[in-house]
């Protein structure tokens, strides 16, 4: 009985022999390749580029319906000449939103038929067919003609340019937080890189 006890003894105080440089080197290997596989995908640069390209659209959008509208404005209220005019037509599309708002005025030529110039991509509400509406045009381009109160007080946020000036923030850091990411990723794949 006292070999057996002596024989499991000596199973349990077993210790592997020594490895060799190339095992562990390939164990080492072997483990780089699992790290480097448990690694997410590096963001292309071409989805960079493009969040980056959305967001100077939207900035360029933004920038679209604000700087013309406010030269507009500041125009007409510099040189326009303030009239009464009839709304000869409104059209709608098919949320119930405003289209075209056709207007018909005396103006220094005579009569002129044109349509209400937008503020921000935005024309008036409440207008509806032979309502009379106070319009300001100007004298040198009777078709550039808005209502007297926008050229008074414009809104001062339209929806187009509350959703470009949101939408391009949000994109540009997309693509710069995409940009960081992709260089501590290669940082990561470098590192594990095989020697």
């Amino acid at each position: 009985m006292a070999d057996k006890n002596q024989r499991k003894k000596r199973r349990d105080d077993y210790t592997p022999p020594p490895r060799s440089r190339s095992d562990l080197a390939r164990e080492r290997e072997w483990e780089r390749e699992r790290q480097r596989a448990a690694l997410p995908p590096l963001p292309q640069r071409r989805l960079i580029a493009t969040v980056l390209a959305i967001a100077a659209l939207c900035g360029g959008g933004f920038l679209f319906f604000l700087l013309p509208s406010q030269e507009r404005v500041a125009d007409l209220r510099e040189n326009g000449v303030l009239v009464l005019a009839e709304v000869t037509s409104v059209t709608t599309n098919k949320y119930g939103e405003v289209g075209n708002v056709g207007v018909r005025f005396s103006g220094p030529g005579g009569q002129v038929e044109t349509e209400l110039v937008e503020w921000g991509g935005k024309l008036p509400d409440g207008l509806r067919q032979g309502a009379q509406v106070p319009v300001t045009y100007a004298p040198e381009d009777p078709n550039l003609v808005m209502t007297t109160a926008w050229v008074q007080d414009p809104p001062g946020m339209t929806l187009p340019m509350i959703i470009a000036l949101l939408l391009a923030p949000l994109a540009l850091l997309a693509g710069v937080l995409m940009t960081v990411r992709r260089r501590k990723l290669l940082k990561e794949y470098a590192r594990l890189a095989p020697a």
